[in-house]
């Protein structure tokens, strides 16, 4: 942590990281989502099913998306930030 505050003066250490934030996990605010949209179209009978369009679903995940979730990332940072690790969805 030391090294990093040297390196980088801005990053934030375990106490202050909102560390249960899904507004801040990306598989929280963005790719299941993308997946459920990907699968939620049929029903499965089996788990098995269920399974299977899943992993399909997300192997199917575009570069593309995958970028863009990133590129999201600073935004919403910037954002908890401004609220103090608050709710900040309103920002967005």
């Amino acid at each position: 942590m030391r090294m990093c505050k040297e390196l980088f003066s801005e990053v934030w250490d375990r106490t202050i990281w909102p560390s249960n934030s899904p507004d801040l996990d990306a598989m929280d605010y963005s790719v299941w989502s993308i997946l459920e949209r990907k699968i939620s179209s049929k029903k499965y009978t089996t788990v098995e099913q269920l399974k299977s369009a899943s992993e399909k679903a997300w192997n199917q995940i575009t570069t593309e998306e995958c970028a863009t979730i990133a590129n999201n990332f600073k935004k919403r940072l910037r954002a908890c930030v401004k609220v103090k690790g608050g709710h900040f969805e309103y920002l967005l």
